[in-house]
């Protein structure tokens, strides 16, 4: 496999991975949405601790991407 077919290959697999991200993240929002009232303080709280941290890996993802394209860019 050729430089440039991995860096396509691992931007594409990150894209997936940000992607993912934002998916969990309207889920958590959704469901904490819909269930604030009937849920206990402490499954709330951990969802919200699981959205911080999906968001952190959205946003890691997010630059990783854009690392990824720049070494794209050099590389050609």
């Amino acid at each position: 496999m050729s430089k440039l077919d991995r860096l396509k290959a691992e931007i594409s697999f990150h894209e997936k991975m940000f992607f993912t991200a934002i998916a969990m993240i309207l889920g958590l929002l959704g469901w904490a949405a819909n269930n604030y009232l009937t849920v206990s303080a402490v499954v709330l709280f951990l969802s919200m601790i699981g959205l911080i941290g999906v968001v952190g890996f959205g946003v890691w993802n997010y630059k990783k991407i854009k690392q990824l394209l720049e070494r794209l860019e050099n590389a050609e």
